[in-house]
């Protein structure tokens, strides 16, 4: 929690606040005093008389942030940006009363700074935890840069982790066919589906490490094989560090367009070449 003076000495004596932070109960952080455990570039920027914002904003609302370097920071006439750090420009006046970005502002802001599908990756995670509402994006949308605006406009709160929403909008993009949280019969609920027949999940960085929801994944994979789909696993690495080999391998899967072919289709061919070949 980020406290101002005022607000604390609607409950505390200025003593009594002088003793929280003697006891570190509170620290302080430029005009500000915040509980110990604050995300260090929280109050690094208010020492500096600063402000964050984008993936350093999105960090502390609990939206699910795509790997990104620096402080990304706005601030006020006056107070410099250290060089090493994000600028997101300056406002004659604070444009929010909260002295970390809102999950609306740190997209604007975000919308001119990081790639246009991490910023719809901001956008889904944002709508999947009900920070963000559909018309919410859409006005950002429509103030944002074009390439932008493409993402955005594919943007959904069904998506349940960054991982996800980068392969589906990569996809979308590509004007490739997907759905996102599908349930198949016989199989369950899965990340999307690509075409008709093409299952793709996405693991998130700390998800499917047990070996009970290995041998689990592994048993839906069985099932889908059956119901004559195909299903393929990426994890985080190759979601985001090693995206370009993913991205090519996915455009190879693509152009055989067996992702295209409704499952039971695939399973009388698969049938008929068995039979034929006896």
């Amino acid at each position: 929690m980020i406290y101002t003076h005022a607000q604390l000495r609607e409950h505390y004596s200025r003593r009594q606040i002088d003793r929280l932070v003697a006891e570190e109960r509170l620290l302080r952080a430029g005009r500000h005093l915040v509980l110990p455990g604050t995300d260090d570039a929280i109050i690094a920027a208010l020492g500096q008389g600063l402000r964050t914002t984008c993936l350093t904003a999105a960090r502390h609302h609990g939206i699910w942030t795509p790997p990104g370097r620096g402080r990304h920071v706005y601030g006020r006439r006056g107070h410099p940006v250290p060089g090493a750090w994000v600028d997101h420009g300056y406002h004659h006046a604070w444009p929010e009363d909260d002295p970390v970005a809102s999950p609306a502002l740190l997209l604007e802001h975000a919308a001119r700074c990081v790639d246009p599908v991490d910023v719809g990756i901001l956008a889904e995670s944002a709508m999947h935890l009900e920070l963000l509402h559909e018309a919410d994006v859409a006005a950002i949308r429509r103030a944002s840069p074009r390439q932008v605006q493409r993402v955005l406009a594919h943007a959904s709160g069904l998506p349940e982790s960054g991982s996800e929403s980068k392969v589906r909008l990569h996809l979308l993009l590509q004007r490739v066919p997907v759905r996102p949280q599908v349930k198949i019969p016989g199989v369950g609920r899965v990340d999307m589906l690509v075409g008709e027949r093409w299952i793709i999940e996405c693991d998130s960085k700390t998800h499917h490490k047990d070996q009970d929801a290995y041998a689990k994944d592994r048993g839906r994979d069985f099932s889908a094989t059956a119901l004559g789909y195909r299903t393929s696993r990426l994890t985080y690495e190759m979601c985001f560090p090693d995206w370009d080999a993913t991205a090519m391998w996915l455009a190879q899967v693509l152009a055989t367009g067996e992702h295209l072919v409704p499952p039971e289709q695939w399973l009388r061919t698969r049938r008929l070449r068995r039979e034929h070949k006896r």
